[in-house]
């Protein structure tokens, strides 16, 4: 009697599986969607399109759409707008970095730093134009180069002076801009330096010495250098000297003939006067 319950209990437990085949398997869920949200999605692309379309065309009095003209602004870099005319904007704007470093260092340096510090930054400051003026700026903004050659057996040393070959038309590839602003800085900074020196001498300032020599070494050296590559600015300070000869000689000779003038009519004066005679005892 016991195993028979004990094979009932045993029957209890075995389950019927069975595949409703009407229900569809492995079907990907569509996703949820918001009527609201669509709505709106699509109310801002129409608008979008519609300013788009407002944007691009315009209407005249005659019914006839144009096109509008395109915006022709170029974004710049603040107070750097004279350079828009220039070929080598980069190439101008270091012509001119360490130069104006230079200035604003010995100019202001002072009330922020030793003596000694502003001489040693002005110098390393000096030297980095030198480099930049002679390597990079003369050769992309004039298409002249100076460099010197030492021979190796001799130990002779030869200093070279080069220009960019004209174009085939026989005009010059240079910008008319890249050459007015590298003369005219190259032109000034020894200028400048040279006030500076003298003002430095009226002062007796002579912890400044170093720097204001050092300064006017190598700005003329560049401008000595470039002098020599170009022959047109040969040209031009040959024409500026016969100028200023002919304009000295020109004052001399007014100079002289007020002078004569003036002289002849004192002497005469002198002639004239008519003097008392009289006896001594």
């Amino acid at each position: 009697m016991m195993q028979h319950s004990n094979h009932e209990d045993t029957n209890d437990l075995e389950f019927t599986t069975s595949i409703d085949q009407s229900i569809k398997q492995n079907v990907p869920i569509p996703p949820p969607t918001n009527n609201v949200l669509q709505s709106m999605i699509d109310s801002q692309s129409s608008k979008a399109t519609t300013t788009t379309t407002t944007t691009t065309t315009t209407t005249t009095l005659s019914g006839k759409i144009q096109p509008s003209p395109s915006s022709s602004y170029t974004p710049t870099l603040p107070g750097l707008s004279f350079l828009t005319n220039s070929a080598h904007p980069t190439a101008c704007l270091f012509h001119l970095l360490f130069k104006a470093a230079a200035f604003a260092l010995y100019l202001l340096g002072s009330k922020f730093m030793e003596d000694i510090m502003v001489t040693v930054i002005c110098i390393l400051f000096n030297a980095a134009d030198f480099w930049v003026v002679k390597n990079i700026s003369g050769r992309l903004l004039v298409g002249l180069r100076w460099w010197n050659k030492v021979d190796p057996v001799t130990g002779a040393t030869s200093w070279i002076f080069e220009s960019a070959a004209p174009t085939s038309e026989g005009g010059s590839n240079v910008n008319s801009f890249d050459s007015r602003f590298f003369w005219g800085v190259l032109y000034a900074t020894p200028l400048l330096w040279m006030f500076f020196f003298l003002t430095a001498m009226l002062w007796l300032q002579f912890q400044c010495f170093v720097t204001l020599v050092t300064a006017l070494v190598l700005s003329c050296s560049n401008v000595y250098g470039y002098y020599q590559c170009s022959a047109d600015q040969r040209r031009k300070v040959a024409d500026w000297m016969n100028t200023g000869m002919e304009m000295g000689v020109g004052a001399m000779i007014r100079g002289g003939m007020i002078g004569r003038l003036f002289g002849g009519v004192r002497r005469e004066a002198v002639a004239t006067v008519d003097t008392m005679p009289g006896t001594f005892a």
